[in-house]
């Protein structure tokens, strides 16, 4: 057998004195735009009435199509959430002010010319959810 040698060298990595770099990341242009829709009646037997999902689809849908034909039916919405007569939205940023704009301009009948009309009021609109709901959170838009 032989012996290890008494005095061994032992490698050490040399240290690296690397200064710790600090990265910041601010995102100009976000994905998508929230809105934040009442829908508003005259009719006061409309005014009972509470939206679902389908319903505020099919408004939201008709207030596109009407407003910009094909083109405004392809532009894709995603319904957050709805409560009462309101509903939060998300589309894409390129297309906020298109949709903003079919829905402050619709208006439809309901019931027929004397029962009265129906139409949209933009609440709010932002590019962040937290920022659209308020400062309590964006914590009651998934209840």
């Amino acid at each position: 057998m032989t012996e290890a040698p008494a005095h061994s060298k032992s490698k050490r990595k040399a240290s690296t004195n690397k200064s710790l770099e600090h990265h910041t990341l601010t995102i100009s242009k976000p994905p998508y735009t929230y809105l934040h829709l009442r829908l508003i009646t005259t009719s006061s037997s409309a005014q009972k009435t509470t939206l679902d999902e389908l319903t505020a689809k099919s408004y939201l849908s008709s207030a596109l199509t009407q407003f910009l034909g094909l083109t405004g039916s392809a532009i894709p919405i995603d319904i957050l959430k709805t409560e009462g007569r309101e509903v939060w939205i998300r589309t894409m940023r390129e297309d906020g002010s298109a949709v903003v704009a079919a829905v402050g301009g619709w208006v439809r009948g309901v019931g027929g010319e004397t029962e009265g009309e129906m139409g949209w009021r933009v609440v709010g609109r932002g590019n962040w959810l937290g920022g659209l709901v308020g400062g309590g959170g964006c914590g009651g838009v998934w209840d």
